[in-house]
């Protein structure tokens, strides 16, 4: 993976997802009004009141009349008419919560900083319970010092938000050298502190919800680079997060990103862009990667369509949220902010509640249940995949009978093979439980769950083999998209035996060539080489470069010729350095007698007969053949095998390289007269 060039194309890629966010903070609105108020719609005086926060009035995304409140400096509220229902259910969402329990859900947003001080998110705040504040050391053993709420990739410390103290207003606000305003925005979107009599209510603010900031972006120009993300999902990913929130782009399609988020077992609700365009044919990732554990929302207004700024793409868009004129938190006050930005964080909280509802969901899965139950919205019928807005209701009580759950972990199957020089190690993976392997990886060592950090530490085990080059202990992990995990330790045994090698060898019938055959066996490393020398030769005299005469072995066999009686040794070399030598003694050894057991015989038809025959001296080399002087009453084989074909007699001739000659006379009969002689 070439990360100096993720590196080296960073500021360029990461332009125009700034592009996206200036859109959204030019906009930015501090709010400083503590005053609940009710105002005038339609002739008529109307309270919002589904909470008791200050500007609950203007979140038309969780409860819309038909109308909205902004609130302007200086020129106290604005009264906004919108269409009658375009929201997500989130009120009613809110009253199927309190019948049901729930679970804590972590969503990390990966983004600038948050400011985990203000008062309407610091309840709501992710703590890393393993780590101990400020006593600069890594508790918890993860890489990182002090991440007591979650980490600063853009700075490379602990300090998720950083401030300003403004004499004026006579508050923190954000620091403009570090800017973590769109971070905060979002963070207040899922997750602010609903009846605190202050601010706003987060979407998933009635379920155990935690931010855990992940700070990516920043400077004042608020630029980052990929390889911060990259980092920043593998964090989340170690450190248990259920979902994570992505409001930016790039035009650049950078593998290890999309690679990363495929390899985490958390839901990735990421914003499709505010430039206006198809994303069909103007990609901007990660929202156009094709994922199962992966959404990308474009943002309606509060009439039900897509801006003129609303990316769109009946292929690459999945959905679409709230995303204009949305107020929620700022360093240190409350902001306004228009653009996909916010429609992320909408739909990320709607899947918080599912998450929050269900044991064990997995991203495939909620995922599935979010597009399903939607509030179809006509006017973008022909715009996005699934042409409306997350219903928060539908999704939670339709969650109920549909989510599987998978509690199962996945099995992990071994064996060793040896190829060549490699020892290799298949690794099969099954799932049972439904949810599919996200991740499997090794590592060199006797290893437990904890040490390969949810999947992110490791060697990734690349088309189902692993090559060492050593023996040892291995230990193997997978994980799936429900979270379950697994390890197997596995031991890699040297192949320690050499090569089994069988000698056999025959003399020509002129005496002029001997043919040694050679057989060799290794059951496990496999052969490397094969040669042979005249003489009685140790191993190591056929280790040099050009030594001996390597033979072509195919599958174990091999053979080669000699013109003179001797001894000749051959040596064999297993992928794993184990040697072997055989001698053979190379005789030619002339037979001088010729005998058969019988030298007439009466067969049926049918019927078979082998001529047994007997060469003297012992240790003879000639070769014998068999002639039959009729194939159409018997025909023998090179055996002696004789079949009886037809009723007949027949002559067949038994003759050595010698020259030596014998007749068996065979007569061939009906099965009803035959008999021995």
């Amino acid at each position: 993976m070439d990360y100096g060039f993720i590196e080296g194309e960073a500021m360029k890629c990461w332009r125009r997802l700034n592009l996206i966010w200036v859109l959204a903070l030019g906009t930015v609105i501090l709010f400083l009004s503590s005053n609940t108020k009710t105002a005038r719609a339609s002739g008529e005086t109307v309270s919002l009141s589904f909470s008791n926060d200050t500007y609950v009035q203007a979140q038309w995304a969780i409860d819309n009349p038909g109308y909205f409140y902004l609130t302007m400096p200086g020129f106290g509220q604005m009264a906004k008419s919108s269409v009658v229902d375009v929201d997500m259910d989130v009120w009613e969402a809110w009253n199927e919560l309190d019948k049901i329990e729930t679970r804590e859900v972590v969503v990390a947003i990966i983004d600038t900083g948050i400011d985990i001080n203000h008062p309407d998110l610091a309840d709501n705040i992710w703590i890393n319970k393993g780590e101990i504040p400020g006593d600069g050391i890594d508790n918890d053993g993860n890489g990182y010092i002090d991440d007591v709420n979650g980490w600063d990739f853009y700075n490379g410390d602990g300090t998720v938000s950083h401030y300003k103290y403004d004499e004026k207003l006579g508050i923190n606000v954000a620091d403009p050298k570090d800017n973590d305003d769109h971070g905060t925005h979002i963070a207040g979107i899922i997750g602010a502190i609903p009846n605190n009599n202050i601010g706003v209510a987060g979407i998933a603010s009635t379920i155990n919800i935690k931010i855990m900031p992940l700070k990516i972006n920043g400077g004042e120009k608020g630029t980052g680079k990929i390889s911060s993300a990259i980092d920043a999902i593998k964090y989340a990913t170690m450190m248990g997060a259920d979902i994570c929130n992505i409001s930016w782009g790039t035009s650049e399609d950078i593998p290890a990103l999309k690679q990363a988020i495929k390899e985490s077992d958390m839901l990735f609700v990421v914003a499709a862009g505010n430039s206006g365009e198809d994303n069909d044919v103007v990609p901007i990732y990660p929202a156009n990667y094709e994922l199962d554990n992966l959404i990308s929302v474009t943002f309606i207004d509060s009439n039900g369509g897509l801006t003129k700024l609303s990316n769109y793409g009946l292929s690459m868009v999945d959905l679409a949220a709230p995303g204009e004129d949305i107020i929620s938190t700022v360093v240190g006050s409350y902001g306004l902010m228009s653009g996909s930005s916010m429609a992320a964080p909408h739909l990320t909280a709607v899947a918080a509640m599912v998450y929050a509802t269900n044991d064990n969901p997995y991203p495939a899965d909620v995922k599935e249940i979010l597009l399903k139950n939607i509030k179809t919205l006509p006017s973008i019928s022909k715009q996005i995949r699934n042409p409306g807005i997350p219903s928060a209701y539908k999704a939670l009580v339709n969650s109920k009978d549909k989510l599987v759950v998978d509690n199962e972990s996945p099995k992990i199957s071994l064996k060793t093979n040896y190829n060549k020089g490699l020892m290799t190690v298949p690794v099969e993976v099954t799932d049972n439980g439904g949810s599919d392997i996200r991740v499997v990886k090794w590592m060199y060592g006797k290893r437990t769950v904890e040490e390969f950090r949810r999947g992110t530490e490791g060697t990734l085990v690349e088309n189902g083999v692993v090559s060492v080059a050593k023996a040892g202990t291995y230990s193997f992990y997978s994980s799936d998209y429900a979270g379950n995990e697994t390890v197997k330790v596995y031991d890699v045994k040297e192949d320690k035996e050499a090569p089994i090698l069988n000698l056999t060898y025959t003399v020509a019938d002129s005496y002029k060539n001997r043919t040694v055959r050679v057989r060799v066996i290794d059951e496990q490393s496999g052969i490397r080489r094969v040669k042979y020398m005249e003489g009685v030769r140790k191993p190591e005299e056929f280790l040099p470069a050009g030594a001996g005469t390597e033979l072509d072995i195919k599958d174990g066999k091999g053979s080669f010729k000699v013109k003179k009686d001797g001894v000749y040794t051959v040596y064999a070399i297993d992928n794993r350095g184990n040697q072997s030598v055989k001698k053979i003694d190379v005789k030619t050894v002339i037979s001088t007698d010729l005998k058969l057991v019988q030298t007439s015989k009466t067969i049926n038809v049918g019927e078979t007969y082998v001529i047994r025959a007997f060469l003297k001296p012992s240790g003879y080399t000639d070769k014998v053949t068999f002639i039959s002087k009729d194939n159409k009453v018997a025909t023998v084989s090179n055996q002696g095998k004789i079949k009886g074909i037809s009723e007949g007699s027949v002559n067949i001739i038994v003759r050595t390289s010698s020259g030596l000659e014998k007749i068996c006379r065979v007569k061939v009969v009906k099965p009803d007269i035959a008999s021995g002689s």
